[in-house]
């Protein structure tokens, strides 16, 4: 779902992340948006800005919004081929 963050005006995207799908998940996302990982150049991840937690739902995480949901799909090969590279670049530990 998108929105708009009242502070600055910006649009936002919001996720909702249910215990069951992915308990971790926020956590991930905090290592990922904090440094040193954010600033490293093979860090894909989309930064969190703020958690919004009510009481007795699960989390919600706000993303600056990247697309809106009417962009284009992957048209040619060369866009499929940098996409999966991103999404299967791995680092050792």
């Amino acid at each position: 779902m998108d929105a708009t963050r009242i502070s600055d005006g910006k649009q936002v995207m919001l996720k909702r992340l249910p215990y069951r799908e992915g308990p971790h998940e926020l956590e991930i996302n905090k290592l990922f948006s904090t440094e040193p990982l954010f600033s490293n150049s093979r860090n894909h991840c989309v930064q969190s800005l703020d958690v919004i937690q009510l009481p007795n739902d699960p989390p919600i995480i706000v993303h600056p919004l990247l697309r809106p949901f009417y962009d284009p799909r992957l048209q040619t090969y060369g866009e499929f081929v940098t996409f999966f590279a991103q999404i299967c670049e791995v680092s050792p530990v």
